[in-house]
């Protein structure tokens, strides 16, 4: 018997994950972040909380991993170099 607990599921759609990753890509790409950088990683970490706290339209993940970046930006390693 396989036991789940909604708190820790973590399963996404393939549809889902598609569409998590275009938002990734997007906003990536529009920040001039390569996919390597760890701020990806932080904004692909952000992007799920958003979406799994009910922010389901791509535009609107969009926005907010946008908003996200820009407002991590002056604290980025690229700038203090």
């Amino acid at each position: 018997m396989q036991h789940r607990s909604s708190h820790f599921d973590c399963a996404f759609s393939p549809a889902e994950i598609a569409m998590l990753q275009r938002v990734l890509n997007t906003a990536c790409l529009a920040a001039g972040m390569p996919r390597s950088d760890y701020r990806a990683d932080r904004l692909a970490k952000f992007i799920i909380g958003e979406f799994r706290s009910g922010i389901r339209a791509e535009a609107a993940l969009c926005e907010r991993a946008l908003w996200f970046e820009r407002r991590s930006a002056p604290w980025s390693s690229a700038r203090d170099h």
